[in-house]
């Protein structure tokens, strides 16, 4: 199954690993919706486009990259692919929020949408990162990022509300994207830091380091 789909897509197609592993499976509908759901909606609001602008830049400046390496290594797929269930619920909820709030301001509809994503991105993605690392660390340096970091979080959150609000005050563009990409960050920094202090109050006893590579090496032996 994996020689044909390098077979039949090439290496290095679109420079999106999100649109390589779901094409030709049962995730291409999805990924297509959202697709589409970013190019209709989103980008026609001024803080979706401007906002879309610094990450495109981002993004492709190591996309394509983990592209490569999904197309010429089963193993890599397999991890790209189930890394990306999760991100398109993420997207899908982030696109409820926007149909919630569209109907009284696009704008604000855009915004929300990105708060919702990367809230959640920092939830599912970044926290479990931060927990093995801090597992991992917390013999030798102790460890209480959550507590430290929350507040400033929220400094930097309602700063960057600010931000928003003088940039469409002023119709200010430069003041538009440093306010939306700041935006999404403290957020996505927000969400990390609350799901870092969700799993150590909870710890769990199969988050650590060796359960986690045991889970790996099962998932990647079925890789397609």
């Amino acid at each position: 199954m994996f020689t044909n789909i390098v077979t039949q897509k090439g290496i290095g197609g679109t420079g999106c690993p999100v649109t390589y592993v779901t094409n030709g499976n049962r995730l291409q509908p999805y990924a297509q919706f959202l697709r589409n759901f970013r190019d209709n909606q989103i980008q026609n609001t001024t803080a979706g486009r401007t906002f879309l602008t610094a990450f495109n830049a981002w993004y492709y400046s190591w996309a394509p990259a983990l592209e490569y390496s999904a197309a010429t290594s089963p193993w890599a797929y397999r991890v790209v692919q189930v890394g990306v269930v999760p991100l398109l619920g993420i997207l899908y909820a982030s696109y409820y929020s926007y149909t919630l709030v569209a109907p009284l301001s696009p704008e604000v509809a855009a915004m929300t949408a990105g708060v919702v994503a990367a809230s959640l991105i920092g939830l599912a993605y970044v926290a479990p990162v931060a927990y093995l690392a801090s597992r991992l660390l917390r013999r030798r340096i102790h460890l209480n990022l959550s507590n430290r970091s929350l507040a400033p979080t929220t400094v930097w959150l309602t700063a960057s509300v600010f931000i928003l609000a003088a940039a469409y005050a002023t119709n200010s563009t430069m003041a538009l994207a440093f306010g939306t990409v700041n935006l999404v960050l403290s957020t996505l920094s927000a969400g990390s830091l609350i799901g870092l202090r969700a799993l150590t109050c909870v710890q769990l006893p199969f988050v650590n380091p060796a359960n986690m590579a045991l889970l790996l090496r099962r998932f990647t032996r079925s890789a397609p």
